[in-house]
């Protein structure tokens, strides 16, 4: 028993003095201990490092030679000649080996047996017509395919009795021995209604673009509503239109843009609503019409362009060409060489030729005492003594005369006055309302299509859509 009590007196002395050590000399204890610990990780990686280790396998390496002649595959890939497929539209001056030549076919043997070829040539009759081609990259000829135009009179009942109308498609094969087969098909013309909405950022053209509204188009609503929207100074970012118009297609090909059917602009917070109406027991009512059936009809159009940028007012100014005060008697239009003018009322032409100052000009007299001058033109559209109907085109804007560049110089005369050309609307009475006859079907015919514009979303997100019309 005493053994004991002594041996727990001996531990508790050595771990005082134990404890006073490490109180007194706490770094020499720290690295002696952090030394134990160093000595034996050493010998766990010695053991690791030095033990045995299991035989590693003896490597092999596999050599075979292989041949590969890519040669001929690239010269067969040289030798294939490429297709290319192309589109190109009939223009104003083509002939059949400049259209070919705008879709890329330049094989001289090929232009040389197509450019007397018969239906080529009637197809440069359909000014704006598309065509398809099918061209290697050599230039030669595959395919070629269009609509060939139809007769005047054709032309004509296209619109009044769409799908009885046959319309021709002409297809073009060329033969692996040389020459071609020229295939026609007949396909009855198919009428459709198209929608579009838009938003105005910068112009209505542009907006239309933006829409899928062809120009066609964009050019109708500007003339429908010309008697009550000033597009140089009213049309304003934000504004919107919807609109609806009519197709003629033949199989996939969109023969003819037809007449709006309906439309609706806002403008400045004002909204301006037509609708076509052509009633069948009398035509002579067919015309453009407010849903509440009052006439869209105008006198005068307010301006001869489908857009343009006022850069000179009516009134005094220093003339730009002689630098001293002068009375300016009408207006200036800045627009590109070569824009379409349009007459603003029914009248006559009664001079178009050469004036000191305007240049190329055409003056057009209309009833009830008006007259018209349009100036600078590059070209005219028109001769002495023809008749003409309000919106359709007289001349091409230019250069001409006292100009110091492309623009057009409009005058307005009322009973051989000058008055100012932005005042047009005060001298254009409205058209007379619908017979009250047609009332009943005025409004069962249109409805469906201010309904269809109505389905429209929101016009911040363009929409196009087509529906077929019977």
């Amino acid at each position: 028993m005493l053994f004991f009590v002594q041996t727990a007196a001996r531990v508790r002395q050595a771990a005082l003095r134990l404890r006073d050590a490490v109180e007194a000399h706490p770094g020499r204890v720290a690295a002696g201990v952090g030394g134990v610990l160093l000595l034996s990780s050493v010998s766990a990686f010695a053991l690791v490092e030095y033990g045995p280790q299991p035989p590693l396998p003896t490597p092999s390496v596999v050599r075979q030679s292989v041949s590969i002649d890519i040669a001929p595959q690239l010269d067969a890939l040289e030798s294939q000649p490429r297709k290319l497929y192309t589109t190109a539209f009939v223009g104003r001056t083509d002939s059949v080996g400049s259209l070919l030549r705008r879709l890329q076919v330049t094989d001289p043997a090929q232009l040389r047996t197509l450019t007397h070829d018969k239906a080529l040539e009637e197809l440069l009759r359909d000014r704006g017509a598309m065509v398809s081609a099918e061209v290697d990259s050599l230039g030669a000829l595959h395919h070629l395919q269009a609509a060939l135009p139809a007769s005047a009179r054709d032309a004509k009942s296209v619109e009044q009795l769409p799908g009885r109308v046959q319309w021709r498609l002409l297809r073009v094969d060329a033969r692996a021995g040389g020459g071609f087969d020229t295939h026609v098909q007949t396909q009855a013309a198919q009428a459709q209604t198209r929608v579009a909405s838009g938003v105005v950022q910068s112009s209505l053209f542009s907006a239309a673009d933006s829409a899928g509204v062809p120009d066609t188009v964009a050019s109708q609503l500007v003339s429908l509503f010309g008697g009550e929207v000033d597009f140089r100074r009213d049309l304003r970012p934000g504004d919107r239109f919807t609109v609806a118009w009519r197709v003629y297609t033949a199989g996939d090909h969109v023969l003819r843009v037809g007449r709006i059917l309906a439309a609706q602009m806002t403008v400045d917070g004002h909204s301006h609503s037509a609708v076509w109406f052509d009633p069948p027991a009398d035509h002579k009512a067919a015309a453009y019409y407010a849903p509440d059936g009052s006439s869209l009809a105008r006198a005068f159009l307010l301006s001869p362009l489908p857009y343009d940028r006022l850069t000179s007012g009516y009134g005094w100014r220093i003339s730009p060409i002689f630098h001293k005060p002068e009375f300016h008697k009408g207006i200036d239009l800045a627009i590109p060489v070569g824009t379409p003018v349009r007459t603003i009322a029914d009248g006559r032409v009664v001079y178009a030729g050469w004036g000191t100052g305007y240049g190329k000009y055409v003056k057009v007299e209309h009833p009830g005492g008006f007259a018209t001058i349009y100036s600078h033109l590059s070209r005219f559209e028109v001769h002495v003594g023809e008749q003409f109907k309000q919106g359709e085109v007289v001349a091409l804007s230019g250069n001409t005369g006292w100009s110091t560049g492309p623009h057009l110089y409009f005058q307005f005369f009322v009973h051989g006055t000058p008055v100012n050309p932005l005042n047009i609307a005060r001298y254009t009475p409205k058209g007379t309302h619908l017979p009250e006859g047609l009332r009943s079907e005025f409004l069962a015919s249109t409805a469906p299509r201010t309904r269809l514009l109505a389905l429209l979303p929101g016009a911040d997100a363009p929409v196009v859509a087509s529906a077929s019309s019977r």
